[in-house]
């Protein structure tokens, strides 16, 4: 969307790598089976 029409009072990106987001889902919220329920490709 920022790339197509920029609006820097409605434009937040965040950029985070996914073997973080997955990390912080599986040991801070405790939720290991939700990973555990994702086909993840190596």
């Amino acid at each position: 969307m920022s790339d197509f029409m920029f609006d820097e009072s409605r434009c937040r990106n965040i950029v985070v790598d996914i073997r973080y987001v997955l990390w912080v889902i599986d040991k801070y919220g405790e939720a290991g089976h939700l990973i555990e329920e994702m086909n993840i490709i190596r």
